[in-house]
């Protein structure tokens, strides 16, 4: 499984469902204790402001997402960096090339599809209303224009903070599951084809308990 930057990259993806270019234009002030603030976008390496007052917002994070982004503001910090996923020059994470290189290769290995940056989004929507997440809710975080209900937009008003901190802590709760249980089929399935590639190298024939 991914680990350090990586792992923060596709936690962060995945509990925040933001977009591509919202992800690469994060940067380290727009982390504030529980709450995350969008205020730009960055796309082949030039920053520029969300088109809509929607994409201009304000998440919560879960307590295992604030974990792991303090220890990416550390390193980043030690690297004098301002964003908080950025190139060896301390600009912008190019995201298509972090696709190719990095999420394709990780996909193949876990033989799942190679889709791309949007199946967070997908993901974290799918997530948050299968954990009956308020509509309202899901659509500040995830940033949409309109829910398509004319009573919900017009009347609905803007969701409490503390609904927006429920959704964030309710997913990443399921997210942390998730992770573990891939991590310990992963781990188990090393150590049989370890075991298996031990016994055919010995010629043992033993079999395995």
């Amino acid at each position: 499984m991914s680990k350090d930057e990586d792992r923060v990259f596709y936690w962060l993806a995945a509990e925040t469902g933001l977009r591509a270019g919202e992800l690469a234009g994060l940067k380290l002030s727009d982390i504030d204790g529980e709450r995350l603030t969008i205020n730009r976008s960055v796309w082949h390496s030039q920053e520029q402001t969300p088109k809509t007052n929607n994409a201009l917002r304000t998440l919560a994070l879960s307590p295992q997402l604030i974990a792991l982004l303090w220890e990416q503001i550390a390193r980043q910090k030690k690297r004098e960096h301002e964003y908080l996923f950025s190139t060896e020059a301390g600009t912008p994470r190019d995201m298509d090339v972090y696709r190719r290189r990095k999420m394709v290769p990780l996909l193949t290995k876990l033989s799942m599809p190679c889709a791309g940056y949007h199946a967070f989004r997908h993901f974290n929507v799918s997530l948050l209303d299968a954990l009956r997440a308020p509509l309202k809710v899901i659509q500040e975080r995830a940033g949409h224009a309109l829910t398509g209900s004319f009573t919900l937009d017009v009347y609905g008003g803007h969701p409490e903070w503390d609904r927006n901190l429920e959704a964030a802590r309710n997913a990443g709760a399921e997210i942390e599951k998730a992770v573990a249980k891939a991590e310990a089929e992963l781990a188990e399935k090393t150590t049989n084809s370890e075991r298996l590639t031990a016994i055919s190298e010995t010629g043992s024939g033993v079999a395995i308990s």
